[in-house]
């Protein structure tokens, strides 16, 4: 197999035409006296007036100049036989964003056109495809450019904004030092790292989109607000419509400004647990559907008991607690508010928020510096302005952690084992000014929504696309598989996979199941602006070097150049010998 590492060399082939108008040309004749007529018919007819153009003349200079011509023009391409067993490794490295889906087919365009030109020269070609977010078995390994177009046919990214780098580090050891590394993206990038090369097939092209949606449930019905984005530099004009099930309202037009944020507002429908916003789609449509649900977290069944002195503090902090209920036979009992009298100790409910308060208040106040533990609990909030009374309090065991300090005394610690779930406050609540401290209030919303997080109940929420889901579930031998019911497909997850449970990648509604019991009821919606807006997109490649690396890799040199060479002198010699030469003169007769 034959390349040409110079194609510009074959701008020397314009000399054949050049060679042909030279020998158009023809001489003024000379004129010979002779004594008889009877020669002049075995002369060719020559023009009289000088050089014009004429038919041409057949002549040994005239093949020779043409021989070398065509010499110099193989020379100048510079030919290059194929090396025997030669293999090009290309690893293809493609951006998983989702602003990539505006760019599938450039994409595929761009990859057969450059392929064949960087593995120019090779005998062989070896490909493999993956994402640039590794999760997984690559898209394509093998050596045909007709196959991997056909296993990128069903190629959807959906990640958001994400480092390329640990795939092009494993792309660069799956293609070795010799090998090329092709970063394919949408945003014309700098230097993305091991020796990788990029191509550019973006575009700044207009969309308009969802941005983000919310649901205010403090209204009867609930009132539902989504964001829609102008991302263009120009002004759009959109329709959009509202679908509750299997009704619709009328199309309706949005006019937009170009980089204008607009909120849509409106009530859910008598009986709609959910509805969706549709935009008519463009050329990115992962934000042109906007799925909502009514959020409902999971009831809690909460009491209170113990001394009159909290009762309202009790109560207050039940109401502001989200979707609970009072305890009944159906529903038990999740979580129970209860006070520790510690000159009177009695055993408080296995899950309970425990406060102390004793019939008859310190004298002295707590002293020494209020510190927090590093928990979860009580990240980031302040307890400085903490002032609390000197008492006797609920004995602090070996395994129970400790979460705020006053010197020595465990004012706050939390009791978890497998029978017990507590969040105790171990000072005198009613003597102190805790009521004042909003970290109070935050940590036992903490706690509670931790217990909430740990109930098996049915909960209903709006997730990001591919957002991880937390889900609590039956669990043991007996147990049945989880179920994700999504645009009428049933995907059963393995009990062992659903700490990787995830929302679905494209927007719609969707279920988790577990034995016929519904868990969680939830819209998945695009709310990534980065991915959406394709101002800086555009077209980029640099990838001229490594055509010509591969073809001087893959390929040998020409070894016999210096006899083209040779042979060119010896044309121009012969040439300039014909032409040159003396005419042969003609005897006169008496």
């Amino acid at each position: 197999m034959v390349t040409f590492a110079n194609l510009a060399g074959f701008w020397a082939l314009l000399g054949i035409p050049v060679i042909l108008l030279i020998h158009f040309l023809q001489r003024q004749s000379q004129v010979q006296v002779v004594s008889t007529l009877f020669l002049l018919e075995a002369i060719d007819r020559e023009s009289v007036q000088g050089q014009k153009l004429d038919r041409i003349r057949n002549s040994i200079p005239l093949w020779l100049q043409l021989l070398a011509v065509l010499l110099l023009t193989w020379i100048l391409i510079q030919p290059r036989w194929t090396r025997p067993n030669s293999v090009q490794k290309i690893a293809l490295i493609l951006d998983s964003s989702a602003s990539m889906r505006a760019f599938k087919e450039p994409v595929l365009a761009a990859l057969e056109k450059e392929i064949p030109l960087l593995s120019r020269g090779a005998k062989t070609v070896e490909l493999i495809a993956m994402g640039s977010h590794i999760d997984g078995e690559p898209l394509y390994n093998g050596t045909s450019v007709v196959d991997l177009k056909k296993s990128l046919e069903d190629w959807t990214p959906f990640r958001p904004a994400h480092d390329p780098g640990p795939a092009l580090r494993v792309g660069r050891s799956l293609a070795g030092t010799k090998g090329v590394v092709l970063f394919i993206t949408d945003h014309p990038v700098d230097q993305p790292g091991y020796d990788s090369r990029v191509l550019a097939v973006g575009e700044s092209v207009p969309n308009v989109g969802f941005s983000g949606v919310d649901v205010d449930t403090s209204v009867s019905p609930p009132v539902w607000q989504a964001m829609v984005k102008n991302y263009g530099t120009t002004p759009q004009t959109r329709e959009w419509f509202l679908q509750a099930g299997q009704q619709r309202t009328e199309t309706r037009t949005l006019e937009m400004k170009a980089g204008e944020t607009r909120t849509l507002q409106g009530r859910f429908p008598t009986g709609a647990k959910g509805v969706a916003l549709h935009l008519v789609p463009d050329l990115f449509d992962q934000d042109d559907r906007a799925p909502i649900v009514i959020p409902e977290p999971k009831a809690l069944a909460v009491a209170k008991v113990g001394a009159p002195s909290l009762d309202k503090l009790m109560k207050e902090m039940i109401d502001s607690f989200e979707n609970t209920i009072p305890p009944s036979d159906d529903n038990g009992l999740d979580l129970v508010l209860t006070t520790y009298d510690p000159l009177s100790p009695t055993k408080a409910e296995p899950v309970s928020i425990v406060l102390l308060a004793q019939p008859t208040p310190g004298r002295n106040f707590l002293k020494g510096s209020i510190v927090a533990a590093n928990h979860s609990l009580v990240q980031g909030l302040n307890w400085q302005g903490l002032i609390a009374r000197s008492s006797p309090g609920m004995p602090v065991g070996p395994e129970d952690t400790v979460l705020l300090w006053q010197g020595r005394r465990a004012l706050i610690f939390l009791r978890e084992n497998s029978e017990q779930r507590q969040l105790v406050y171990n000072f005198d609540v009613p003597s102190s000014n805790v009521e004042n401290q909003p970290a109070f209030i935050v940590l036992a919303h903490r706690f509670v929504e931790s217990i909430r997080d740990s109930k098996i109940a049915p909960s209903a929420s709006n997730f990001e696309l591919n957002q991880s889901i937390p889900i609590s579930f039956h669990r043991g031998d007996e147990a049945s598989p989880l179920e994700m019911i999504y645009d009428g497909k049933k995907t059963v997850i393995p009990l062992n996979q659903v700490r990787s449970l995830r929302a679905p990648a494209e927007p719609g509604f969707f279920e988790i199941r577990q034995g016929g019991e519904t868990l969680i009821t939830g819209a998945a919606q695009f709310v990534d602006t980065r991915e959406a807006d394709f101002s800086e997109a555009g077209i980029f490649d640099d990838l001229e070097g490594v055509k010509t690396t591969s073809v001087t890799e893959h390929t040998q040199e020409d070894d016999v150049w210096q006899i083209w060479t040779l042979l060119i002198l010896v044309a121009l010699l012969l040439s300039w010998y014909f032409i040159n030469r003396k005419a042969p003169r003609l005897e006169a007769t008496a």
